[in-house]
């Protein structure tokens, strides 16, 4: 498969996505489910009393995929002659998704309960 990203990136993405994923998707369930059905709280709290291991490397995680965007973003735009894979362009949708996630407000569902 041919990629507009070197391989250290898509091995650092692969080692980094997973836990930022999966700690996006709760976050955005919070954020979602549990602010229209409960109302306003604060998102996370329980996840880091339960699990804070899991909260810290979470974060980390998502930050990662922050610089990991910005570089990445860099080499697709500078390599975009020599093909970009639909593999590039799932690993960034993924990245902006967790971003958007940590960026929505807490509250921004509450109204529509």
């Amino acid at each position: 498969m041919k990629s507009a990203l070197p391989g250290w990136l898509r091995v650092f993405w692969i080692c980094v996505s997973p836990l930022g994923l999966a700690f996006a998707g709760r976050i955005a369930w919070e954020k979602t489910v549990w602010v229209m059905t409960r109302g306003p709280q604060m998102v996370g709290f329980s996840l880091v009393h339960i699990h804070p291991l899991f909260f810290v490397s979470g974060v980390l995680c998502c930050y990662a995929l922050v610089l990991w965007l910005m570089v990445a973003a860099v080499n697709l735009i500078v390599r975009r002659k020599s093909g970009i894979s639909g593999f590039d362009i799932g690993m960034v949708l993924v990245a902006v998704f967790v971003i958007v996630v940590m960026l929505v407000p807490d509250n921004f569902f509450a109204a529509a309960r």
